[in-house]
């Protein structure tokens, strides 16, 4: 009951995100895709999980512990595959809030409105939920959420001026996964996270048909 307001906010949001993505990139609806408000990431982890997935999970702890509490901090949520299922966890306002945001405000136009950035991940979410299944690299991956979370915005929600950290040669050219950018400096991640947006913003400015015709 205490999480019904969060629950309308994030219901709205996929409600107006799944139209979005289908609009923008011509993706369908996953067959079965459920959406979370996230209060705890091991409830959200072992409710979201198909049942035979979970002695799997359990015996895997000590695996993922430390990345996911690591996750946690940082996300506003985040999307989890489970063969063909897809489960989207979104953390409500009143722990969104308490999150650590030290890199998310290096990468994106600050908003004061706690409603509006939980609206705009349950957005990035959910895109990953329906591109899943293509397997795409890190940075299309998070440039398509990232240039849908935009259209749903009506604006741009990446700062401009990370732009200029595609010219630091430090942090190298090279596209890395999932696992190594969780592992790395916050230099690195923000690296990563605005390669992936201005490539994307990139190819649909000069190219507009060409990722939803490919997809």
């Amino acid at each position: 009951p205490a999480e019904r307001e969060a629950a309308a906010l994030i219901g709205q949001a996929c409600a107006d995100s799944a139209h979005l993505i289908r609009k923008s990139w011509g993706l369908d609806t996953p067959a079965d895709c459920r959406v979370y408000v996230m209060t705890s990431w091991s409830q959200f982890l072992f409710h979201s999980a198909p049942w035979h997935w979970r002695p799997l999970l359990v015996l895997s702890v000590p695996i993922w512990y430390r990345k996911v509490n690591r996750l946690w901090k940082l996300a506003g949520g985040w999307q989890q595959q489970y063969g063909r299922r897809r489960a989207v966890g979104v953390k409500p306002p009143r722990i969104r809030q308490l999150a650590d945001a030290s890199i998310g405000e290096r990468i994106f136009v600050q908003d004061d409105n706690m409603d509006e950035k939980v609206r705009q991940t349950t957005c990035h979410e959910l895109t990953h939920a329906f591109t899943a299944h293509l397997r795409l690299p890190m940075w299309l991956n998070e440039g398509m959420a990232m240039v849908t979370v935009d259209r749903l915005a009506g604006k741009p929600t990446v700062k401009p001026e990370t732009v200029h950290a595609l010219k630091s040669a430090s942090q190298g050219t090279a596209s890395q996964g999932y696992r190594k950018v969780l592992r790395s400096d916050a230099d690195t991640m923000v690296y990563q996270v605005v390669r992936g947006y201005w490539l994307t913003r990139y190819i649909e400015d000069t190219q507009p048909d060409l990722l939803q015709g490919s997809l």
